[in-house]
């Protein structure tokens, strides 16, 4: 999960566990969210779009290269993420998602990969 708000994050967290999936992370930031992939590689991945002003799209390219599926959960557009071409097919669930829809489009991902 990379994620830099705290109570997203914690809200996140909370959700996928209670789901019965494990979660690494929170990573706050595209270069500690790059650290955690060199460290593991997860089965998929939950990605905010803007990080404290940066956008995820290195880590969006490295999860792409290992072919691990990823959806996003951002406020930003689908006009906005079309900008960035590793984050341009990617699903994404909003900043305000309902549980059942993420686990939905999570579930989703994880069949297709």
């Amino acid at each position: 999960m990379v994620e830099d708000e705290y109570l997203i994050a914690l809200e996140l967290d909370t959700v996928l566990r209670a789901a019965g999936y494990q979660v690494l992370g929170p990573a706050r930031d595209v270069n500690d969210a790059l650290a955690m992939l060199r460290a593991e590689r997860p089965d998929a991945a939950i990605l905010d779009v803007n990080l404290g002003g940066q956008w995820v799209t290195p880590v969006a390219e490295v999860l792409r290269a290992a072919s691990v599926p990823f959806i996003l959960a951002s406020g930003y557009s689908a006009a906005d993420v079309q900008a960035a071409p590793a984050l341009r097919d990617a699903v994404n669930v909003g900043k305000s998602w309902r549980p059942e829809f993420l686990l939905k489009v999570l579930s989703g991902a994880l069949s297709r990969a």
